[in-house]
């Protein structure tokens, strides 16, 4: 997996609301051992060794899973939803995300957000929609400012639209602007081990340290 252009910081306070992000509120939270499954919002997927798992609500139906680990020295956030197909698009996974893509950029117009990119990721036989951004952070001094870049792909499962969702992956990366974007190793394999066991409204939280 391999997008080189696709930049930015997971914008989580302007995904609420207009994509109907959960505000957070922790319920549970694990330590990944390599291997280990996790299951959440009807969804199953191996983290990274080492990282930490939480499912956060605020008493909605739908809740967020966040995960936070390090890559090569950088700082890892990522981000998995799941969402109701959109009413005002297609019910095809091509227009679905592009509809998704477009709202959350609009969403974002007043933030300092650059390089967007909409493309497609092709990886072991699937084809992901993907969609990134970057934003500079000033440091203390220009050597220490931090460069933030987000990748998110999006999952649809093999009976879409039949399930009536699909799930967003955010990740960012953040790292010294001087440095290059890290590896999409972790992504690739968090998306590769992605299944659906069930609707994400009223699933089970089955936990991490599964089979």
């Amino acid at each position: 997996m391999h997008l080189v252009n696709a930049c930015g910081r997971f914008a989580l306070a302007l995904i609420l609301g207009t994509l109907a992000c959960t505000p957070p509120g922790s319920l549970a939270q694990s330590t990944q051992a390599a291997g280990a499954s996790c299951e959440y919002i009807g969804v199953r997927f191996v983290p990274p060794t080492g990282w930490t798992v939480k499912v956060e609500s605020d008493g909605e139906p739908l809740s967020r899973i966040t995960l936070q680990g390090s890559s090569a020295g950088h700082r890892i956030l990522a981000s998995i939803f799941a969402r109701e197909t959109l009413t005002s698009a297609e019910r095809s996974p091509s227009a679905q995300a592009h509809t998704y893509f477009q709202k959350f950029q609009a969403a974002t117009v007043s933030e300092p957000f650059t390089d967007f990119i909409e493309t497609t990721v092709e990886d072991s036989g699937r084809t992901y929609p993907a969609f990134g951004y970057r934003e500079r952070l000033p440091g203390p001094n220009p050597a220490m400012d931090v460069q933030q870049e987000t990748i998110v792909l999006l999952v649809f499962p093999g009976d879409f639209p039949a399930g009536g969702y699909f799930y967003p992956i955010f990740w960012t990366d953040s790292h010294l602007a001087s440095a290059s974007a890290g590896s999409l190793a972790e992504l690739q394999a968090l998306a590769h081990s992605f299944s659906v066991k069930a609707s994400p409204v009223g699933a089970s939280a089955k936990g991490c340290g599964l089979p």
